[in-house]
């Protein structure tokens, strides 16, 4: 990995500190602005929706405003969507806040920063050490993301040590997450102009012949739809359904939940950690399909579990193979295609799994409320056998370089 694939990965951590703890503070101080959970719920989602906004421009000119101009910029609005966040209490202008903001809601990034992200990283390395590198990208920002956490409670201490009232230590701490923002700027004006699609890339696409780009766009809408498909599965079980489904089927207290999340924490840290070398034994399609297969096997067992211990045992062997395929699926999508079509790529599956992951789990109340609790889990993990199936069926003859 090159000067830029480090910078990439400092920078993803940093901002994921500021995801790990955005995610969880926001809810907590809207309500103390007391905004109903209608309204909450609104601003949640225009924060999405600036995700899918982001996205969208980074796949129709995310290259030819230049890559290093799309992240300063986005660390910019990152960062000014902090302090604007600590002036306003107003409904209509944390939405218009959240649109613009380039943040998340849900602690994972579904911004276009990890799609540019996972299309300069695979830039910056070997193909033989592709996968590794997104298992590091991966392992780095699980590490902050739950670091960031942590940050919740500097409210307590703030009003310990100082004079200021409950409100006004909470909108501090929009301060905290603008100045953790800056550091991204600073990061990302380092990088090189070797992060860009080279001019060469670009004369080679000139000459490719129309089959060849008609393969590369099918190539990228194929994988598109399936990550979608993927997205929507994995969305009927979120882990705030999966905490909810614990408490009401078996009675588990916070105490018990917070404890099965944080083993669940420590395992998938194991499961991206093992990406590489699996991988490596098996390729990259043949992980991504078969951990997922045994992860989503795991869930039906877990929907028709009858005892706690039980299902704990199907949920944390669950989470043993859940997120192998993350930076299988990262380097592969890359791999597959031109490095001048790899942003698009990137940022047209993020943009499919965010659409797809704002329908499911509305559905997978609707399900829990018809048919019995534990019915969600069964619908997305057939879902997300459909995915495996039909990767396998139209990627296994598709190798990266170095499979081949």
């Amino acid at each position: 990995m090159d000067r830029d694939g480090k910078i990439i990965i400092a920078a993803a951590a940093l901002r994921t500190l500021d995801y790990g703890f955005i995610s969880v503070f926001l809810g907590v101080y809207l309500t103390l602005l007391d905004f109903s959970v209608v309204q909450a719920g609104m601003v949640f989602s225009s924060i999405m929706a600036g995700s899918a906004l982001s996205n969208t421009l980074a796949s129709w000119k995310g290259d030819t405003i230049g890559r290093k101009r799309m992240f300063v910029a986005m660390s910019v609005l990152m960062t000014t969507g902090g302090v604007a966040f600590s002036i306003s209490s107003d409904f209509i202008v944390l939405m218009l806040i959240g649109v613009f903001a380039v943040t998340t809601s849900g602690g994972g990034d579904r911004t276009a920063f990890i799609s540019l992200d996972t299309a300069v990283l695979a830039q910056t390395t070997f193909p033989s050490q592709r996968t590794l590198a997104f298992s590091w990208y991966n392992l780095a920002t699980i590490f902050t993301r739950s670091l960031g956490a942590l940050l919740i409670a500097l409210p307590v201490l703030i009003q310990r040590w100082s004079e200021l009232n409950e409100l006004d230590s909470y909108k501090s701490m929009f301060a905290v997450y603008a100045v953790i923002a800056v550091g991204g700027i600073l990061l990302y004006a380092k990088l090189s102009p070797r992060v860009e699609v080279t001019r060469a890339s670009v004369s080679v696409t000139r000459r490719r012949t129309v089959s060849e780009e008609r393969s590369s766009r099918s190539v990228i809408w194929k994988m598109t739809g399936l990550s979608s498909l993927d997205a929507l599965g994995g969305g009927f079980a979120v882990r705030s359904f999966v905490s909810f489904w614990f408490v009401n089927r078996f009675g588990v207290d916070l105490f018990g939940i917070s404890g099965i999340f944080f083993a669940a924490q420590l395992l998938n840290v194991l499961s991206v950690a093992l990406a590489a070398p699996v991988a490596k034994r098996v390729g990259l399609v043949n992980t991504m399909a078969f951990t997922q297969v045994a992860a989503n096997l795991m869930f039906i067992g877990l929907a028709f579990s009858g005892n706690v211990w039980v299902a704990i045992v199907f949920f944390l062997l669950h989470e043993v193979c859940n997120d192998m395929d993350v930076p299988a699926r990262q380097s592969y999508t890359m791999a597959i295609v031109p490095s001048e079509s790899r942003t698009a790529m990137a940022s047209l599956n993020n943009l499919g799994r965010n659409v797809a992951q704002t329908v499911s789990p509305t559905l997978a109340g609707i399900i829990a409320q018809l048919a019995y609790l534990g019915a969600p889990f069964l619908v997305g993990a057939v879902t997300k056998l459909a995915y495996n199936a039909l990767l396998l069926h139209m990627f296994r003859g598709i190798k990266p370089p170095e499979e081949i």
